[in-house]
């Protein structure tokens, strides 16, 4: 039998050898998948957004009060906001409509599916956006973002201003003294209390911001999955993209570790991924804002299918950012089980010159269009777009791509008269 010794001169044979060092192995291993179980989790806690909301941002329905006339066909209320400063609570001003209200009738306030509508930088509670969709049957809430009152006045107990600066450069002060951190709170809390009417279709709600707002859509979708469907217009994450020139450079001004705060308590690419919603997209492809970089960054973070609208030139506005016919047959497919659905393009060919798509439609496809530009090296909101017209055969519609392309979609309008797009295509 031969022997083996330890370094302490101690004697085993060859088999106790063994046993010894299987025992050890199995000592490793354990030690080994604790500690990579303990580094991982440890990278996943690093990697988590830091929801500074908290869990009471769902939970908590606001104490309201009715401020109009109870003739008001578009009702004006103040509700109750979490504090600012030395504030231990503040006001939110805020405009509900509903088809009973504008009609004078109640008998019409029945399981109405919900909107919020969610203004933009330089906004405000919109009265005639509430009227819009009260007019599409829908209950509604638009609130005012800025501490302002409908008179454009700060209210007596309103909350932080929308300052464009102030959104980045007061990261380091207390939270409760950060607009982003009191936007967010006041959709959740015009949502929660919308859901609090008995008028109101608790399973059928969605939401849609222009602009700002659409970047408080982003965010909201994902923190708050009572939403069926959202709409964000312009507005996006990615705020750190290199392209996103505008947004970029006030995080620019800030410290490092300032910056690297913001992008994770705020930029919505740290939620949108969380979202069950339904999403259509709509933006223009030279929007001054939020570039194509940035909004294709966010929209491929989101699991469920999105619709989108894409136009080269559309112009950045509260008003144009509403007007899209798409929006309203979106969320009334989603929310008043409307049976006409919007196309959705189910697949594109991106790799080759000749581009051949599916479209998922009912309705027939009237024209298709391919619109792109060969401009690589200036800001987004210069470069030139050129549209070519694209093939329809039934539900494909191929294309040529010239030489020399280097972004692209496929526009198509159907027999309802609505607009849609592919994705966004860089090569």
């Amino acid at each position: 039998m031969s022997h083996v010794s330890n370094k302490r001169g101690v004697i085993v044979n060859d088999s106790g050898a063994s046993i010894l060092l299987y025992a050890l192995f199995i000592l490793f291993t354990l030690i080994t998948s604790v500690s990579c179980a303990s580094a991982q989790q440890i990278v996943q806690k690093a990697n988590e957004p830091n929801n500074v909301w908290g869990s009471k941002l769902l939970t908590t329905i606001p104490k309201y009060k009715f401020i109009s006339d109870d003739t008001a066909c578009v009702k004006e209320l103040i509700y109750e906001g979490v504090g600012y400063a030395n504030l231990p609570k503040t006001e939110v001003f805020a405009y509900y409509a509903t088809p009973g209200t504008i009609n004078h009738n109640a008998s019409l306030d029945k399981n109405l599916p919900a909107i919020v509508f969610v203004h933009g930088g330089g906004g405000k509670a919109f009265r005639e956006f509430a009227f819009l969709w009260a007019q599409r049957g829908y209950a509604v809430i638009a609130m005012d973002l800025a501490g302002n009152g409908k008179d454009g006045k700060r209210l007596p107990l309103g909350g932080p201003d929308q300052d464009p600066r102030k959104k980045f450069t007061n990261i380091d002060s207390v939270l409760n003294q950060q607009w982003v951190y009191h936007a967010v709170y006041n959709v959740a809390l015009a949502h929660s209390l919308l859901l609090s009417f008995k008028e109101v279709d608790k399973n059928n709600t969605g939401i849609t911001g222009i602009s700002w707002g659409g970047f408080l859509t982003c965010i909201s979708a994902g923190l708050d999955n009572r939403y069926k469907a959202a709409v964000p217009v312009y507005g996006c994450g990615f705020y750190f993209d290199t392209a996103g020139v505008n947004y970029r450079a006030n995080l620019n001004k800030l410290s490092k570790s300032s910056a690297e705060r913001w992008i994770q308590q705020y930029d919505p690419s740290n939620f949108i991924g969380q979202s069950k919603a339904k999403f259509l997209w709509i933006t223009g492809a030279k929007d001054q804002h939020f570039n194509p970089s940035m909004f294709s960054r966010t929209y491929n973070e989101v699991v469920s299918q999105s619709i989108f609208r894409l136009i080269p030139d559309m112009p950045h506005g509260h008003y144009e950012g509403a007007a899209p016919t798409e929006i309203a047959a979106f969320m009334n497919h989603y929310l008043k089980n409307d049976h006409y659905q919007l196309p959705f393009f189910e697949s594109v060919n991106n790799n080759s010159s000749n581009i051949r798509a599916i479209v998922n439609t009912k309705e027939t496809i009237t024209a298709a269009t391919l619109c792109f530009t060969k401009d690589k090296t200036l800001p987004f909101e210069k470069r030139v777009w050129e549209t070519l017209p694209a093939n329809v055969d039934g539900k494909k519609v191929t294309a040529q791509l010239p030489d020399g392309v280097v972004m692209w979609m496929i526009n198509i309008k159907d027999s309802k008269g609505m607009l849609v797009s592919s994705k966004y295509y860089f090569q």
